[in-house]
C-alpha cells in the first residue's frame, strides 16, 4: 500500500526545481511531494538537516539514518566534483533501473561520496531494490582513471554509511602520490575514520555497514606508507559491520587485500564473502608482496598493529564464519573466539598458517625466550672477541662514508646493527624502537650514504678484519 501510494504521489505531485528544460538527472521524494533536479549535487543539497527538520514539524524526513531523504538517480551520470554529505544530513540514494555514477576525469583528488558531517549517513540502495546502482572509479574505462582516493570516505564523528543488496562499488585505481595523505585519500573502495575535534567524539565512531551489495575490482596503490586496504580500509576508531554482501577481486599493494584494519579500527563480520588466493580468478582478493619494506600480507583479511605483528586470512571467508576484532589505541585488541587467522612477524610468508590466541601467545613467549638466550650467547661472545684484541672493536668504524656524510647518533647506531647482520625487527628489539621508527632512521641513513638497501648498505660497508 504504501509503495503504491509513492508511487502516486511520483505522478500527481511532482516539481521541476530546475529554471532550464533539459531532463533532469535526480530526483528527491521528501515524504510528501517529488521535486526534480538537473545534478546530483542540487538534490542532496536541498536535503534538510536535523535543525530545520525540529523548526518545521510538517516534514518528516530526514530525521535519521532510518528515516532519510530518498533521492533517486534517474540516468547516468559523471561526478567531478564530489558529493559531500554534511552535517546531520541523511540522504537514501536508489536508482531508478540499472543506473552508474562514475568518476570524471577532473575529480580525481577526492571520494565520489564524503561522509564527513557530523552525525550524517548515506545509504546505498534499499532493501528488495529492483534497479542497480554502480559506484564507478572509471578504471576500466577509456581513457583509464588513475585516481588518487577512494571511492567512499566517511570521517565525520558518528558518520555511517549503509549498503544494500543490488549497489556495486567498483573499478577505482587509487595511486595516491600526495604523501602524508589520512583524512580522506587512503584505500581503494571504502575508507572509514573518524575524525575526533573532541573528547566527546570517542562515543560516536564512524561507521560503514555492509547489509549487501558487491565491492568489486578496486586497486589501492598508494605511493606513501598505506599502499593496503584494496577493498575496505578500516582505520583510527572507524568501525566495518560486514552483514552480507560480497568483496571480491580487490588488490592492495602491501595488505588486506580484501578488508585491512589498521591502528584502532574495528571490525565484525556476521554474513557474506570475503574471498581469498584459494578462490577463482577474477574472485579472490590479492596482495602483490612486491612493494616496499615494511611488507605484510592477508588476501582476504589483515589486522595489523603498530609495527609488533598482524594477523592474517589469506584464504576465503565464508557466509557463515563470523570474523571480530576490537581496535583499541594499544595492544593488539580482542579477537572473536574460534577465528582462523595466520600469524607473522614481517609477513614474508603468511599462507596456510592457522593458530588460535593461547597457542600465538605461547609460540611467541618460547620466541622471545630464544631470542634471549642467543643473545646472551652473542654478547658473551662479542665479549671474548674485544678480549683477545685489545684495540679491535666488535662493532668497527665503517672505512669510509664518504666527504660531507654524518649520520645522526641514532643513525649510528641504525648502520652499526645492520652492519653486524640485524634485520629492521631485530634492531627495533635492541634499541628498543617501533619499526616504523627503524624505517624512519634508515631511509635518512641510506639517502646520506646514497645507497638503496640493507643489502647495498653490506656490500659498500661491510667490514673486512
Amino acid at each position: 500500500m504504501t509503495r503504491k501510494f509513492s508511487v502516486l504521489l511520483f505522478i500527481l505531485l511532482p516539481v521541476w526545481a530546475s529554471a532550464d528544460n533539459a531532463a533532469p538527472v535526480a530526483s528527491r521524494f521528501d515524504g510528501s511531494t517529488v521535486y526534480f533536479y538537473a545534478s546530483l549535487h542540487e538534490a542532496v543539497a536541498a536535503v534538510p538537516v536535523a535543525h530545520e527538520i525540529a523548526a518545521s514539524a510538517a516534514t518528516g524526513s530526514g530525521l535519521s539514518a532510518a528515516n532519510p531523504d530518498v533521492i533517486t538517480l534517474l540516468s547516468d551520470i559523471v561526478l567531478d566534483e564530489p558529493v559531500i554529505i554534511d552535517t546531520a544530513m541523511h540522504v537514501r540514494l536508489v536508482a531508478s533501473g540499472s543506473r552508474s555514477v562514475m568518476r570524471g576525469s577532473e575529480n580525481p583528488e577526492y571520494p565520489l561520496f564524503w561522509i564527513r558531517g557530523r552525525s550524517a549517513s548515506l545509504t546505498l540502495g534499499i532493501s528488495g531494490m529492483e534497479g542497480e546502482l554502480y559506484i564507478d572509479g572509471g578504471y576500466l574505462h577509456t581513457p583509464a582513471i588513475i585516481a588518487h582516493s577512494p571511492l567512499i570516505t566517511l570521517n565525520g564523528p558518528g558518520a555511517l554509511l549503509i549498503m544494500h543488496d543490488n549497489v556495486y562499488l567498483q573499478n577505482n585505481y587509487n595511486n595516491s602520490s600526495v604523501p602524508g595523505t589520512g583524512s580522506y585519500q587512503l584505500g581503494a573502495g571504502v575508507f572509514i575514520r573518524t575524525i575526533m575535534e573532541h573528547t566527546a567524539d570517542m562515543e560516536h565512531k564512524a561507521e560503514f555497514i555492509m547489509k549487501g551489495g558487491i565491492i568489486r575490482g578496486n586497486i589501492n596503490n598508494t605511493q606513501d606508507v598505506f599502499p593496503y586496504g584494496g577493498g575496505v580500509l578500516i582505520t583510527y576508531y572507524g568501525i566495518f559491520t560486514m552483514e552480507g554482501g560480497v568483496i571480491m577481486n580487490n588488490t592492495a599493494y602491501r595488505s588486506g587485500g580484501g578488508v585491512q584494519i589498521d591502528s584502532a579500527g574495528s571490525f565484525r563480520k556476521t554474513g557474506g564473502i570475503i574471498y581469498g588466493i584459494n578462490a577463482d580468478e577474477g574472485y579472490r582478493n590479492t596482495v602483490i608482496s612486491r612493494h616496499a619494506d615494511p611488507q605484510y600480507f592477508g588476501h582476504a583479511v589483515a589486522v595489523f598493529n603498530d609495527g609488533f605483528y598482524s594477523r592474517f586470512r589469506d584464504d576465503t571467508v565464508g557466509e557463515s564464519e563470523n570474523l571480530s576484532y576490537i581496535g583499541q589505541t594499544s595492544g593488539i585488541g580482542i579477537f572473536g573466539e574460534g577465528d582462523k587467522w595466520s600469524v607473522n612477524a614481517r609477513g614474508d610468508n603468511a599462507l596456510g598458517a592457522s593458530y588460535r590466541l593461547p597457542l600465538m601467545i605461547w609460540v611467541s613467549s618460547l620466541a622471545a625466550l630464544a631470542f634471549l638466550i642467543l643473545f646472551i650467547v652473542i654478547k658473551k661472545k662479542d665479549k671474548k672477541i674485544i678480549m683477545a684484541g685489545q684495540n679491535q672493536e666488535a662493532i668497527p668504524e665503517p672505512p669510509n662514508l664518504g666527504l660531507g656524510v654524518k649520520l645522526s647518533p641514532r643513525e649510528k647506531e641504525v648502520f652499526d646493527l645492520f652492519l653486524s647482520g640485524y634485520s629492521a625487527r631485530e634492531a627495533a628489539l635492541r634499541l628498543g624502537l617501533t619499526i616504523s621508527s627503524i624505517n624512519y632512521h634508515s631511509e635518512n641513513m641510506y639517502r646520506k650514504l646514497d645507497i638503496q638497501s640493507r643489502t647495498e648498505l653490506l656490500v659498500k660497508y661491510k667490514y673486512r678484519g
